[in-house]
């Protein structure tokens, strides 16, 4: 995994926003996951040995697998995606596929010892009662890629070369695919899970995660460590420390933890990027003005003194332009740094 990917796996280490990211994503908010109900897996690394038909060993790993209700419904397993993997309806099978068949190998670990199937032949040879059962797999892709929605397949009839008359007689598999992107709200989420979907979402719309921000004040005023953290690392939104605060008084506080107030950061983000911005119009002014005068044939100390600009300033402007070979203004721009 990428550091992306490792950030948002820890993240979920916590089986209250684990449930979260389930309830949100498979069930449209719904409390069906209780944190409560959900034990830790065996292990991330599924096995497929030799005896399977294989030459070598093949193996897989889900990012974030839990039980749910003991033994007799679930293995959620939540694979965090920050850029598209054309592949992954392969990697979701494959993983899945060994899951069911370690259950399978367990069983019929079991019944070698006991030595309970010797007297009927198919359950011999199977390795396994008929009215045995396996666990169900659930599978979740949670992407949070900024620079695009997903454009990945979703099934498998999307990556195979496939017309219509076939497909009554290939098997298909679905992926279960959280994007981001596909939505313009967040409230099935209740944990920071929440911010960090917004901001990806809008990351690229500046006004919109503004409005987001400034409708959810409470929330962003109040952020936690690991979410901020989260929110730097897969959406690459800056919460400078400054911005931390310990607020004993809160119940969330009692540890001393930090809290962040983004809404302050913000309003101190867009107003640097309107002095930058006021800033880069004047340094554009400045070179179109030094440049019509340049094809003038005007010295440097002639076009400061008319400009009333200092000459060091108008000779960094003439620097560049010689650098880029033209008049091009942006260009001029782009060459001063």
């Amino acid at each position: 995994m990428g550091k992306a990917d490792e950030y948002h796996s820890d993240y979920l280490d916590d089986n209250v926003r684990f449930a979260d990211q389930i309830n949100g994503a498979l069930f449209h908010g719904r409390q069906v996951v209780k944190p409560e109900e959900l034990e830790p897996a065996e292990a991330q690394m599924v096995y497929l040995g030799k005896e399977a038909g294989v030459r070598s060993n093949v193996k897989a790993i889900a990012d974030k697998t839990r039980m749910w209700r003991g033994r007799l419904l679930h293995i959620l397993a939540v694979e965090n995606q920050t850029y598209v993997d054309y592949r992954m309806v392969l990697r979701n099978m494959l993983t899945e596929c060994l899951s069911y068949h370690k259950q399978w190998k367990r069983k019929r670990a079991v019944h070698d010892r006991e030595k309970d199937l010797g007297g009927r032949r198919d359950a011999f040879l199977s390795g396994m009662e008929k009215e045995e059962r396996f666990i169900p797999v659930i599978t979740l892709v949670v992407y949070c890629g900024t620079e695009h929605p997903w454009d990945g397949a979703r099934c498998l009839y999307d990556l195979l070369d496939i017309d219509d008359e076939m497909k009554e007689y290939v098997t298909n598999y679905r992926l279960n695919l959280y994007d981001c992107h596909e939505h313009d709200t967040f409230e099935e989420y209740r944990t920071g899970l929440r911010q960090l979907f917004e901001v990806v979402r809008y990351s690229k719309e500046e006004e919109a995660l503004g409005s987001v921000i400034e409708q959810n004040r409470e929330r962003y005023n109040h952020m936690d460590s690991d979410t901020r953290e989260l929110i730097e690392v897969v959406a690459g939104v800056k919460i400078p420390e400054e911005y931390a605060v310990l607020e004993k008084g809160a119940e969330a506080m009692e540890s001393g933890e930090k809290r962040y107030k983004v809404c302050k950061a913000w309003e101190d983000h867009r107003l640097r990027g309107i002095e930058e911005g006021r800033e880069e119009g004047m340094r554009q002014q400045l070179v179109k003005l030094v440049c019509r005068k340049l094809q003038k044939n005007k010295s440097a100390a002639t076009i400061a003194e008319e400009l009333e600009e200092e000459l060091e300033e108008v000779e960094k402007v003439i620097e560049a332009q010689k650098k880029v070979g033209s008049y091009d203004i942006v260009q001029i721009c782009r060459a001063m740094g």
